[in-house]
Parts: structure tokens; C-alpha cells; sequence
């Protein structure tokens, strides 16, 4: 009989630690199927049905000889049980414990009585998704970082704080990401801007009495971007926890970190996959827009945050789903831009 190795489980969501168990598996055996199931003991734990599961696991750069399938897709191939070899993860002895019962279990529902054991690698015994889940629920987006891939993040905070869309909103100073962003607030109030140039003012004078009173503060984000990050990171987070919890249900979320696609920033780990840039293609333009203002300090930030091109290239290489706006022209046709980009969002939520 020709054996079938499978990798079964609830995948609510499915994990970096899943992730790096499917890999080692799959450079043992020829071919695997992981198989998306619902554990009825675990009801209470399934956030997303077994279809949205199978489609998580193709936020993961899989092996070319691994499938996934949803319980009912594989049980529909009638493959006897009893050729499959199960494949299961082991992370410490709690688990181990716990596979006592897991294979008498199968042993007498399904007659499968051939497992294979991968122990999981240090750097993921911590991951669980569990953990992930409750990660979510209490809006710790530094943990969801370390467990989940962005468009996961995406799902989650969604499911979570019940919205449509959450879009990370990028671009240089000057782009017209404010002024475009209060334009949507106008075409419909169910739209949240969430501007996190409030964090860096009540950060301030906490800045200031680490770094010295007469810290220039922008000379700083550029020339000691590792250790600002590091001391301001715990309560930039918090902050950003504290609002989205104030978001109301349905809305869709727009979080400005102009610079969260910058190389070492990489704000999208955190926040999500979907990113807004807004911006103009003219650097002169965007210096001229900031003096305007009377952010003319501004200007230095311009050439420290990705420009569209980068910003395109970023979002290839990370699996993103990126949309930009382009702010150049009249305000008439940034209005038009606004009204076309709401129509875009709906579209893509019926589908």
C-alpha cells in the first residue's frame, strides 16, 4: 500500500513554528498534504473557517511537493486511512503527553495508526497558535510579529477589532497623505485616520530627557535610528494598541507611519499587508508642499523615506498589497482620486 504523508491540523492560523514543520517534512518525504481540519473538542477556538486556513498557508513560501487541502477536499479523494502516515509537531513534553491521546484517537475514528514525529527548532517552541490568538485579542502586535506573516496580522487585527480594512498609509512629508486622508473621513465617516505623528509629540519630552534638552530630534531619527527605536518602541506600540482599540466596528482603518516601509523599520510586520502610499513623483514638489506648510525641518525626512519606486519594490519582495495614490494636480482631481479609491475598496471586500 502506498503510503501518503499527511501534516493535519486547525491552522487558526497556521504559524511560522507550522510553517518551518511542513519544510522539514517535506525535504523527508516526496509528498505531503497538509490537511485544514476542525477539531470539534477545539469549536471554541476556530476563528476562520477550514477554506480561510488552506488560503493562509499561501502566505508561506511552501516546497513545490506540498499541498494543501481543506479535511473535506482530502476526504473526498476516498484515500484509505490507513496508508497515511501522519506527520505531527512536537514542541515539549506537554505535547508529548498530549500525542497519547491523539493517537488513540485516530487509531479508532479513522484507523491510522502511523505518525512521524518532527520536533520542533528552539527559535519556534514558543509559537503556538493559541498564542497568536490571544497575541491578537490583546492587540500585542510585537508578538504577532514574531509568530505570523503580515497578511495574517491583516486577518487577525480585522477579525479582532471588527473592521473592513486595516491600511498601513506610507509616503514622504509633504505627499499629501493628511489631506487625502481627511478627504475619505469626508466622503464617508466610517473611515479612521489614525495619525501616529501624535505618538512622536507626547514622546517628546521623554526624548528630550534621554537624549539632552537641546536634542534636534529629527538629526536624531536620521543618525541614531537603532537606538531611538529601541528606548521609544514599548510605548510607540502601546499607543498605537490604545487607538485601534477606540476604532469603531466596520470602519476602515488607515494608520499613517510615513515611514513604515523603510528598511529596518518594516512597520508592516506589526501592522499588516495592506499599505497605502500616497505621494507625488516631483522631490521639489514635496519640498515646496512642506515649506508651504512651515515644516520646512521636514525637509531633511524626505529622501530618509521610501519613494514610490522603492516602496513598489518593497511590497513585491513581502508579498504586500499595495495601492497608491498619486497627489499631484488639483484638489478637484485628488477628490475624484479619493472617490475612486472608496469605490476600489468596496469592490475588492464583495469579492
Amino acid at each position: 500500500m502506498k503510503a501518503n504523508f499527511v501534516y493535519p491540523g486547525c491552522f487558526t492560523p497556521p504559524t511560522y513554528g507550522h510553517f518551518q514543520i511542513a519544510k522539514r517534512a517535506a525535504e523527508i518525504f516526496p509528498q505531503i498534504t497538509i490537511v485544514c481540519s476542525t477539531n470539534k473538542e477545539k469549536d471554541g477556538t476556530r476563528w476562520f473557517s477550514e477554506e480561510a486556513c488552506k488560503e493562509m498557508w499561501s502566505n508561506y513560501a511552501l516546497p513545490r511537493n506540498v499541498a494543501v487541502k481543506t479535511f473535506a477536499e482530502y476526504s473526498a479523494e476516498k484515500i484509505d486511512f490507513r496508508s497515511i502516515v501522519m506527520i505531527r509537531g512536537i514542541r515539549d513534553e506537554a505535547d508529548m503527553e498530549n500525542e497519547k491521546r491523539v493517537m488513540k484517537l485516530n487509531k479508532e475514528t479513522f484507523g491510522i495508526d502511523k505518525l512521524f514525529y518532527v520536533l520542533a527548532e528552539d527559535a519556534f517552541k514558543g509559537i503556538s497558535a493559541s498564542k497568536v490568538r490571544r497575541a491578537a485579542q490583546e492587540l500585542d502586535l510585537q508578538t504577532l510579529k514574531e509568530c505570523v506573516p503580515p497578511a495574517i496580522i491583516t486577518q487577525l487585527l480585522e477579525k479582532v477589532l471588527k473592521i473592513r480594512n486595516l491600511f498601513m498609509v506610507v509616503g514622504k512629508p509633504g505627499g499629501g497623505k493628511s489631506t487625502f486622508l481627511k478627504m475619505l473621513y469626508r466622503l464617508d465617516g466610517t473611515n479612521v485616520h489614525i495619525n501616529t505623528d501624535i505618538f512622536s509629540k507626547a514622546l517628546k519630552p521623554l526624548l528630550l530627557e534621554r537624549f539632552g534638552q537641546d536634542t534636534d530630534l529629527i538629526a536624531l531619527a536620521i543618525e541614531r535610528d537603532q537606538e531611538l527605536t529601541a528606548f521609544i518602541a514599548p510605548l510607540w506600540f502601546a499607543y498605537l494598541a490604545d487607538e485601534l482599540r477606540k476604532v469603531p466596528p466596520g470602519s476602515d482603518v488607515f494608520v499613517e507611519i510615513p515611514y513604515g516601509l523603510k528598511p529596518g523599520k518594516e512597520l508592516y510586520r506589526y501592522v499588516g499587508h495592506k499599505i497605502l502610499y500616497i505621494g507625488c513623483a516631483d522631490h521639489q514638489e514635496n519640498c515646496e508642499r512642506l515649506k508651504k506648510r512651515g515644516t520646512h525641518h521636514h525637509i531633511r525626512l524626505v529622501d530618509e523615506i521610501p519613494g514610490l519606486e522603492e516602496s513598489v519594490a518593497i511590497a513585491k519582495e513581502n508579498r504586500l498589497d499595495l495601492s497608491v495614490i498619486d497627489s499631484s494636480g488639483t484638489l478637484e482631481e485628488l477628490q475624484r482620486r479619493a472617490t475612486d479609491f472608496l469605490k476600489d475598496i468596496d469592490r475588492k471586500k464583495e469579492a
